[in-house]
């Protein structure tokens, strides 16, 4: 069973981003590619509880409490990767906010780098944010290397733009 382990900066600090840079972009993020490291900075408007799936090179949001990322009051914000929108598409029960539906989001299959498939070290790091998020699951073998990260913005009022930096590296 995973653990739950919590990494947390401070709220609002702000640091030197190192985005990826375009001859890394074109690495090759199959999951047969040899292990690197996996950085991905992830914008999302948060009103709840949700959970973003990371598995080889793709992603998607399950959700649980209050209204889906980017849906509260019936909006329509992107999930930033990168810096890139998108739009994922939700079942839309019982309403397009999908409101406490216990769902999954459409899967993004757009991730530059996969998550490695080798021992690694997981992070999460606050850029902006109400609540600390958390790695519910850390990529192993025995869960085919997935990764799980909780963003949770309940007990406060209306929804708010969380940033964290996501970072697995290889040991």
């Amino acid at each position: 069973m995973a653990r739950l382990v919590a990494v947390a900066g401070l709220a609002g600090c702000s640091f030197e981003h190192g985005h990826v840079v375009p001859d890394a972009r074109a690495r090759d993020a199959s999951i047969d590619a040899p292990p690197v490291s996996f950085h991905l900075r992830v914008e999302a408007y948060m009103d709840g509880r949700s959970r973003l799936i990371f598995s080889g090179n793709t992603l998607r949001w399950h959700h649980y409490e209050f209204a889906a990322p980017g849906r509260e009051q019936f909006m329509n914000q992107p999930t930033k990767l990168d810096g890139m929108e998108w739009f994922p598409v939700w079942p839309d029960i019982p309403t397009a906010e999908n409101r406490d539906c216990d769902c999954e989001s459409s899967t993004f299959t757009g991730l530059l780098t996969a998550i490695p498939r080798a021992a690694t070290t997981s992070r999460v790091t606050i850029v902006q944010a109400r609540r600390a998020p958390s790695i519910v699951v850390v990529p192993t073998a025995d869960n085919d290397y997935t990764l799980i990260i909780e963003l949770n913005d309940v007990g406060q009022s209306g929804s708010a733009w969380h940033v964290v930096d996501i970072d697995v590296t290889v040991n």
